[in-house]
């Protein structure tokens, strides 16, 4: 995961040795909020629960994107998108297997951890880019740092815990689609995603942009983050909703 974030910065550094290049940063944080989160490790024979019965409440969240546009129509970018939510509660029912450890006793509170770091790096092409409407597609990769973790106790009070970490790369489609109201105000829907038999993901944003000043422009909107795998080692799908505040930078 290291050298892909250096192998990412490197590919910036270079773009801006050989092109003129127009910078933009892009942070968002806001409020993060759990849908669905179902789960079975091993994903044939461990235990199904969903981590969103247990409970959880709204977080903040932390995200950063730096975009190189060149030649009017091609953009390069990083994503660099932390993520974790924290489950406190108690089961429905007893869980016997999850991740090779168990038994999870209902009596007991337990606390479970869901961590979904993503790294990412992206070209997109804007085939439209007119006075009112941009359009562009493109290719990413991702890195994929995911953990589900979980602690509580058996029906003898004992504690247990046990998780399952897994780290790969995913191949995603990219997209940006924006209405232009005025030269400094769009609204827009942007993100990655692609659907596979061994899984799925999406990372798509609506919402608006508003310029405040001649390199600096407001964002609000809304964000969901959706996916999952179902294989023999991992079933894991869910979902979580954003409520986005960003501002983005332009150099």
């Amino acid at each position: 995961m290291r050298k892909f974030i250096i192998a990412c910065i490197l590919v910036f550094l270079t773009l801006t040795s050989v092109v003129h290049a127009q910078f933009m940063a892009d942070i968002e944080s806001g409020l993060n909020l759990s849908g669905y989160n179902d789960v079975r490790i091993p994903g044939d024979t461990g235990t199904p629960f969903s981590l969103a019965d247990i409970g959880s409440s709204a977080s903040l969240f932390f995200r950063a994107k730096f975009n190189y546009a060149f030649a009017e129509r091609h953009t390069i970018s990083i994503l660099l998108a932390p993520f974790t939510k924290t489950y406190v509660g108690k089961l429905d029912y007893d869980i016997t297997d999850f991740a090779g450890g168990g038994p999870y006793s209902a009596l007991y509170e337990v606390k479970a951890k869901y961590k979904f770091n993503s790294w990412r790096l992206s070209y997109r092409w804007d085939f439209i880019n007119s006075k009112h409407l941009q359009i562009g597609l493109g290719l990413t990769g991702k890195i994929r740092d995911a953990k589900i973790s979980m602690k509580g106790k058996d029906n003898t009070g004992t504690i247990v815990e046990s998780s399952k970490k897994n780290v790969g790369f995913v191949p995603l489609i990219n997209f940006l689609f924006a209405w232009k109201i005025t030269p400094c105000m769009d609204l827009r829907i942007e993100g990655d995603a692609l659907a596979a038999p061994q899984g799925r993901a999406e990372d798509v944003f609506f919402g608006w942009t508003g310029c405040i000043s001649d390199k600096a422009a407001l964002k609000i909107g809304y964000r969901f983050l959706e996916g999952g795998a179902d294989n023999n080692a991992v079933y894991n799908f869910a979902l979580f909703h954003y409520i986005v505040f960003g501002l983005m930078f332009r150099m």
